[in-house]
């Protein structure tokens, strides 16, 4: 599996004061869109923080359930890519953080089930909602979008290789097969 590793302050394990894992999927339906969440002026592929104790997959599992509807199972995911974000004083908190992103593509058509989808009540309030972007138009409208939410940058930017990682390993047999790994 690919790992990025993102240290801009060249801190060491040893600095580090917490760790957090997050999932993340890249699902793309049959017109080779990209499903991405919108919250908060925020765009990020669906998923989210694990709970304590919760391992990667039963936290995707709930993580999509929760933002798109779908149930699904552990066999309908793969991982492919990994990224670990080291944090000098994580959001003026003065920790250290280390982000751990775990990037899973969901192996079937997405079908959002809007009836059962149960999203917090910040992202409630903060305009939560699911839409699909070309996968050729991603990559502008991250960009666009870090430049004009500055505090959303460094997301933007740890998508951007992702995407790409996806493009090259994922997305070619994708559409030459016409089925998801």
């Amino acid at each position: 599996m690919k790992e990025l590793i993102i240290n801009k302050d060249n801190l060491k394990l040893s600095d580090i004061k917490e760790t957090k894992v997050r999932v993340k999927v890249i699902m793309l339906n049959e017109e080779n869109e990209v499903l991405l969440a919108y919250c908060d002026d925020d765009y990020q592929f669906p998923g989210g923080h694990l709970n304590d104790g919760e391992d990667v997959y039963d936290g995707l599992i709930r993580e999509v359930k929760e933002e798109t509807g779908i149930t699904s199972k552990k066999e309908d995911y793969y991982p492919f890519m990994i990224t670990k974000h080291y944090e000098k004083n994580y959001f003026r908190t003065g920790k250290n953080r280390l982000n751990i992103m775990v990037y899973f593509v969901y192996k079937k058509i997405p079908v959002i089930d809007a009836n059962n989808i149960d999203i917090s009540n910040y992202e409630r309030k903060n305009g939560f909602k699911l839409c699909y972007v070309n996968i050729n138009e991603v990559e502008d409208l991250l960009i666009d979008h870090a430049r004009e939410f500055s505090r959303f940058r460094s997301i933007a930017y740890e998508m951007l290789p992702v995407l790409d990682e996806y493009k090259k390993a994922c997305y070619k047999t994708t559409i030459t097969s016409g089925i998801k790994k």
